[in-house]
Order: structure tokens, then sequence, then C-alpha cells
């Protein structure tokens, strides 16, 4: 299950197929994938819905984190800029475990390029402090 590390109370807790997403009252969402999943396009469709449900539709800036072995298809990876107008989430702070899982999002970035601000960190706290600027009073 998933831990918050931060000593921030969250307002709203939701756990799909895959993921546990929440908001905390600081105004930051949290998006961690469970282990040993696979993100295909069914998938991320569930997570936009609980995504728009947690943050009310506010832009939202995000700090999304990874369990061990997560797979992204290149069908949700390919989709992710589709559905990306329709998504609150107005910043990505992607935080990375391992080299597999920076290579992956420096992929993403420099191919799919993203509208929307993101960031790749090894450490959530430093994820968190970038996120703060994105929250929308």
């Amino acid at each position: 299950m998933f831990l918050c590390v931060w000593s921030v109370k969250t307002t709203t807790l939701i756990e799909t197929s895959i993921a546990v997403i929440s908001v905390d009252e600081n105004g930051i969402g949290h998006q961690y994938f469970k282990d040993n999943t696979v993100l295909d396009i069914p998938e991320q469709l569930e997570n936009l819905e609980v995504i728009k449900t947690v943050t009310e539709m506010k832009p939202t800036p995000f700090v999304i984190s990874a369990g061990k072995n997560v797979i992204i298809t290149k069908e949700a990876r390919d989709n992710a800029i589709s559905i990306e107008p329709l998504s609150p989430i107005n910043a990505s702070a992607i935080v990375v475990q391992n080299l597999a899982y920076r290579l992956i999002a420096e992929f993403f970035i420099k191919v799919q390029k993203p509208k929307m601000p993101y960031k790749i960190f090894t450490d959530k706290e430093s994820a968190y402090e970038w996120c703060k600027q994105f929250v929308v009073k």
C-alpha cells in the first residue's frame, strides 16, 4: 500500500486497479503506481477519471511515483498526449527510482513533448517542493 512520506493530511484518496491517487491539503496530487502493474489505455482512462474526481477538475500539480516492475505500454505513452488536455494535472513531477524509469521518463518528455511542465526527480521531497509553485490558489 502507498504511504505518503510527508506529514501532510490527504484530503481525498482513491485506489484504482493499478494506482493510488490522492490530493493533499496543500493542493498537491499524488499518483503512485503499484508494484507489478501494466499501464495500458484502459487503466490510463480509469486513472484519468479518478484524477478528475480527486481534483474536482481544479488545475493541480502531481507527484508521480511507481513501485517495482511497472510497465507503461507504448499505446499508453502515445495516448498520454492525446488525453493531456482532458486532465486537470497542470504539472508533473516524476520520481524515478532507477535508471530504467529515468530513461522512460526522459524518452517520454523528449519524444512526446508534453504541453505542461514535467520534471524528473530522484526523491519525493524535491518533487513535492517543485510542485508547490504550480498550486492554484
